[in-house]
């Protein structure tokens, strides 16, 4: 049954470089010793998650509960073993491997009393803090060396918030605004602004740095962490067809590792929230060289409001094959299949002549559905990923990566638009339709030195293919309803059914091929001070369209540590662009015409801080980015678009993440935007942008007591602010002229302050834990091309065993 899941091309692929692998392990493992030991604290207790490095050749291991670590399959010779942690005395070793031994060793770590006044030790105090990453600059390169901001929300954090979908994982990230359900050809994603650009097709459409299917659902169950990276990025990461101008988001997958874990976790909660999860981690052979990891889930929930179900299968494996200690295979799938109903407020018509300004200018309901719990979308997705990792010598690493994702839809839409101030008209949509993606990338990463010269190169070059097909229904015009009421007239499916059975389709078709090549080098040409340059080449072609065109897009940044590993200055200058097929344009609506890519450029500058070794991370930044050739259609129409001029957006961001006490995380974050459309038509020309609030700010405070008689209860309590925007601002035009009035229709989204609080008992066995979401019952709205009404009050009961 599973190899029926798995499209043929990719497991044949798989299996014969897993069968070359393994064909490779017994003339490796000969020539091989391995290296096993034990790391104590300075009060003899074992140390967790210290992270021992080999030179040469730089292979690193974690330890385990138990303090212990292992390399297997290590090239025999002498190297120094270094072991680090805070609050403690450096430990660096020499170590001699013999050729099919075991050598083993015991660590004892010494206090440091210059750094014990300086910090609490700890191994939980920076969990919330490390900005580790090997995709967001695709090369050896730490927060502080990095001339790009970004984010980095850890598992810890997410098990700590008692996270049950991928929407509500996102809401911890400075800058970031409106995440909502979205909407695109029949998919059902996620949608967000970042630094007031939309990312309606692409939220979590990067997975392990890799494309995958946009417009689709995901789960945070296999999540190792989620990495939000800040504004333009298509030098690494391509066209915004897949990222925004904004910034990106990069789904980080578990990976298996070499003991025998696991968790199984139960959550339920308010409308019949029921969620099975399950994480198993295990070596499969004795050797330890070929490793798996198993995450799942199976989730059921009710609307909170009147009708609306939502259910959720996923289940999620994962191989690791080290071959010896310089080839390695990494191979994951992703099935999930989502049902749920798809029910959004869309655009409010020229025709709408109301009084009403704003969302709470309405009496809507918010326990009102007006749909039931058979009008379902449902989606369908498969996503896989193959990694082999190949270390040339010690400056050198290749990155072979391959990655493929399906989606089938079928999508039953219910949009709601404002007809007055009390009506809806209520309109439905049918679309089956199916996405696939395919990429394959190669990269060259090396660290090495000219001269005296530190230098970090990129090397690569990517061939990505996004293919889409529908066969969608008109907007089907259901009935009026009168919001007003207490109640509303049901959606009879067997009307829809005879609806879409009659109404005319039309057929949309994609098929997208862009072959890439990019480089970047990072020179430190001092202990503080180094410079990047990067650029890419995208050579891109629309296969229905029979069009092709080339884009280019270079990356600078200055980096200037005032304060070596603790404090450093940046500034950066980025390009993103996005390749467009021909449209429709205003000026010759009689048939499509080639377009200009758009090119969004970003220059930003700020502070990073990694202070009190480690416990104080924060990053102070300030941006201006500025899109060209922007591409967007006129108002009043679907079909017919304008490429008019250029839309500016500015801001500043800060983010603070502190472990000030022992057992307290402070995680905390400012978002201001200021985001308006210049030198375009009259329509919008200095008007600011929809769906992208001026002021935006988290909070996330956690306290576990870490000793006494109540050692493990904790507490936690924070939530998320956003200031007005707006769902509407445009100008409408007069009568049939071509003029506009001067004065614009602005229909406001209010701003709100949501907050949560949590209490929880943690063991290392077991975790128990009872949130409450939106403790002060508010009703907000999110925005983004369509309106949704947040959920009210509600309560998470979880309990998680370990073993």
């Amino acid at each position: 049954m599973f190899k029926r899941l798995i499209p043929g091309s990719l497991l044949n692929f798989s299996l014969v470089l897993l069968s070359l692998y393994l064909s490779l392990s017994p003339s490796m493992a000969q020539q091989s010793g391995m290296l096993k030991g034990k790391v104590l604290t300075s009060d003899n207790k074992p140390a967790v998650a210290v992270t021992i490095t080999l030179r040469p050749g730089g292979k690193m291991a974690i330890t385990n509960d138990e303090g212990i670590f292992m390399f297997n399959r290590v090239i025999p010779g002498t190297y120094t073993m270094k072991v680090s942690l805070i609050g403690h005395h450096e430990v660096e070793r020499q170590i001699t491997i013999t050729e099919g031994k075991t050598v083993e060793t015991k660590i004892h770590l010494t206090s440091s009393v210059a750094m014990l006044t300086e910090v609490a030790v700890t191994t939980a105090s920076t969990r919330f803090a490390k900005k580790q990453s090997d995709f967001v600059a695709r090369m050896p390169l730490n927060n502080l060396e990095n001339p790009q901001v970004y984010t980095v929300v850890p598992k810890e954090l997410l098990q700590e918030q008692q996270v049950i979908d991928f929407r509500t994982a996102l809401q911890v990230v400075p800058g970031l605004t409106n995440v909502t359900n979205g909407v695109g050809s029949g998919g059902m994603g996620l949608s967000i602004r970042l630094r007031g650009f939309s990312g309606s097709n692409n939220v979590g459409a990067i997975r392990n740095g890799m494309a995958t299917n946009f417009v689709s659902l995901s789960d945070p169950v296999n999540l190792e962490s989620i990495e939000v990276i800040k504004g333009p990025s298509s030098t690494l990461f391509g066209s915004s067809t897949l990222v925004s101008y904004g910034g990106l988001i990069n789904r980080v997958t578990k990976k298996p590792f070499d003991v025998f874990k696991g968790e199984v976790g139960y959550s339920a909660g308010s409308y019949g929230l029921s969620r099975l999860t399950v994480d198993l981690n295990t070596p499969v052979n004795e050797d330890k060289s070929l490793l798996f990891r198993f995450d799942g889930a199976y989730a059921n929930e009710n609307s909170w409001q009147d009708y609306g179900k939502t259910m959720t299968r996923v289940a999620a494996p994962s191989l690791t094959y080290k071959a010896n200690n310089k080839l390695s295979l990494d191979l994951d799938f992703e099935v999930l299949n989502v049902k749920r109903n798809t029910t959004y407020i869309g655009s409010i018509p020229n025709t709408y002549t109301g009084n009403a300004r704003s969302f709470d200018d309405l009496r809507i309901n918010f326990k009102q559905s007006f749909t039931n719990n058979q009008f379902l979308s449902e989606s369908k997705v498969f996503n896989g990923y193959a990694k082999a990792t190949y270390k040339i010598n010690s400056s050198w690493i290749s990155q072979t990566a391959f990655s493929y994702g399906s989606t089938e839809n079928t999508a039953n839409y219910l949009f709601l638009a404002l007809s007055s101030d009390t009506t809806f008209s209520r309109n439905v949509m049918n679309i089956p339709s199916s996405f696939g993606v395919n990429q394959v990338q190669q990269n060259l990463v090396g660290d090495f030195k000219l001269g005296t010269v530190r230098n970090r190169m990129l090397l690569g070059a990517d061939y990505l293919q996004i293919t889409t097909n529908d066969r969608r229904t008109k907007s089907l015009k259901y009935d009026d309803i009168v919001f007003t009421r207490p109640s509303v007239a049901d959606l009879s499916v067997e009307k829809y059914n005879q609806m879409q059975a009659t109404a005319e389709r039309g057929a949309n078709f994609r098929n997208y091929k862009t072959l890439s090549a990019y480089a970047s080098d990072v020179i430190s040409m001092s202990a503080g001070f180094s410079a990047m340059a990067s650029i890419r080449v995208d050579r891109y072609e629309s296969v229905f369209d029979d069009y092709k065109q080339t884009s280019w897009s270079p990356k600078f940044g200055l980096v200037y540590q005032v304060l070596k590993d603790k404090v450093s200055l940046f500034g950066n200058y980025m390009d993103g662009f996005t390749n467009q097929a021909p449209a429709i344009l205003e000026d010759n609506p009689a048939e499509k015409s080639p377009v200009k890519p758009e090119h969004a450029r970003q220059t930003e500058g700020g502070m990073k801080l990694e202070l009190l070794g480690g416990r104080l991370n924060g990053t102070l930044s300030y941006y201006s980015i500025s899109v060209e050739n922007k591409l967007r259609l006129i108002p009043g129409s679907n079909t017919v678009y304008t490429q008019d001029g250029t839309q500016k957006s500015k801001g500043f961001e800060a983010d603070l993440i502190a472990n000030p006490i022992r057992g307290l995380h402070i995680i905390m974050g400012y978002g201001y935007n200021d985001s308006k459309y210049t030198k375009a038509d009259s329509s919008v020309a200095g008007l600011r942008v929809t769906s992208a609030p001026e002021h935006t700010g988290n909070l996330w405070l956690s306290y576990k007591l870490p000793e006494g008689a109540f050692k493990g209860w904790g507490l936690g309590f924070g939530g998320n602010l956003q200031s007005d925007a707006f769902f509407v601002n445009s100008r409408p035009k007069v009568g049939k002229t071509t003029h506009y009035n001067p004065n614009p229709f602005q229909f406001r989204v209010p701003g709100y302050v949501r907050l949560d609080a949590s209490i929880f008992y943690e063991q290392q066995k077991y975790r128990f834990g009872v949130k409450m979401n939106n403790i002060s019952n508010e009703k907000y709205w999110s925005t983004d091309a369509y309106a949704l009404r947040e959920a009210p009050r509600m309560v998470n009961v979880n309990l998680t065993y370990k073993f």
